[in-house]
């Protein structure tokens, strides 16, 4: 069952108005429940909305109602103390990936994930974006390299579909290819219909998560962590977004 569907399942029940199951219900209805929540912010986020105190332990007792419908689910985690509530909707797994990222992680993680870019990169790219889709948030290194190998891997497909993976070939390694940073610099300056395929401010932008990749690949001593990979989002998902355009 969808999501939508699930609220409108919340939506119908017979609640009595001003319990602690209504409070539960409504917020159910809004969406604060479609990404995983602890008991602790349901209390918090129930004393914002409707100036209501409701105990961290009586959050159990009240969702007890909507578990049965099928509605909402727990999720344990492992060395943590109570559990996590989603819509039934979402898997156990895909709920685990979602716990403990912070909201602008989400934010940006909605973005990279959005339908329309996964169906696209699917085709060529399905296993390192289910291995994005679990590191991303959580471990800063192998987000660096993910998103570095699946850029340099996008620019390989599209200038070879677009008949200008020659290009790219470095002429001392036969068979090999050149470096990213090379990569950038062809895609930048090559056009297709009088536009590049890479905008040049793009490819300019997008050295940041070369520069993180790189070291995440080749630097033991060096840690890569979210925050410093956050800022460069905006400029690795418009060069997907401007890459997969050409697929």
């Amino acid at each position: 069952m969808s999501g939508k569907a699930l609220k409108n399942k919340a939506r119908v029940l017979e609640i009595a108005p001003g319990s602690g199951y209504a409070l539960l219900q409504k917020l159910i209805i809004e969406g604060f429940f479609d990404m995983p929540v602890s008991s602790k912010e349901i209390v918090e986020r129930i004393r914002e909305k409707f100036g209501q105190k409701l105990k961290v332990n009586h959050v159990q007792t009240y969702m007890k109602k909507f578990m049965v419908e099928e509605i909402i689910h727990g999720v344990k985690v492992i060395g943590k103390r109570g559990n996590y509530w989603v819509l039934s909707c979402m898997p156990k797994r895909e709920a685990l990936n979602h716990i403990g990222k912070t909201r602008k992680v989400l934010e940006m993680e909605g973005e990279l994930f959005s339908a329309r870019l996964v169906e696209r990169l699917q085709k060529d790219f399905g296993r390192e974006i289910e291995e994005l889709h679990s590191n991303f948030g959580k471990n800063g290194i192998c987000t660096a390299f993910l998103l570095r190998k699946i850029l340099e891997k996008l620019i390989i497909i599209v200038l070879s579909k677009n008949e200008r993976g020659h290009l790219l070939v470095d002429k001392n390694r036969p068979g090999g290819y050149t470096g990213l940073k090379s990569m950038l610099e062809i895609a930048a300056r090559e056009k297709l219909n009088g536009v590049p395929f890479l905008v040049p401010k793009t490819a300019e932008e997008i050295k940041g998560i070369k520069f993180l990749g790189d070291t995440a690949a080749h630097n033991p001593l060096a840690r890569v962590e979210m925050t410093t990979i956050l800022p460069q989002m905006p400029y690795i998902i418009t060069a997907y977004e401007e890459l997969t355009a050409r697929l």
